[in-house]
């Protein structure tokens, strides 16, 4: 019943949304801004017709709206599907930038775990050694093995923060 009561409300919100004017407009930084108010220098990109679909239109929003047909009809069309693809590429590119920050945030944590392993293990070990060449193990003197668990501890510190 809740799954289908929030289906409800998504949808109507969809066609709540698809209903209304929208504007483009870019700001000094060159970044693309869609909103339903209009702002000065805004291109109202979608208009509500009182049919209840929605028609193109490419008249800059300080231009009254009426029902006429507007010169460039032929190019309505096309800037609806630039407009389109540029939203598609910025919540694709958002949803990018999301995936790529989890990832970070994993493999940071990840290296936190090893570090602190490492470490605890070379605390915990009474003796600290390192595989040869010929896979020997060559065992530090008390002095590297505290320079080492010191060089550990610090590895930790820069992986998982102070």
């Amino acid at each position: 019943m809740r799954r289908a009561a929030a289906a409800t409300l998504i949808m109507s919100l969809a066609i709540t949304a698809a209903q209304a004017d929208v504007y483009r407009s870019v700001d000094p930084q060159g970044q693309v801004h869609y909103s339903d108010t209009p702002t000065p220098g805004s291109v109202l990109v979608h208009v509500q017709r009182g049919g209840g679909g929605l028609a193109p239109s490419s008249a800059p929003a300080s231009a009254p709206a009426n029902g006429a047909k507007s010169s460039n009809t032929a190019t309505a069309p096309q800037t609806v599907a630039k407009a389109n693809a540029q939203v598609q590429d910025t919540l694709a590119k958002q949803s990018t930038e999301k995936a790529v920050q989890q990832d970070v945030e994993q493999t940071r944590a990840d290296q936190c775990t090893k570090a602190k392993s490492d470490y605890e293990a070379a605390i915990a070990a009474r003796r600290i050694y390192k595989t040869g060449t010929d896979g020997e193990r060559e065992y530090l003197s008390d002095d590297e093995a505290e320079q080492q668990r010191v060089n550990l501890h610090q590895a930790m510190q820069t992986a998982c923060g102070s």
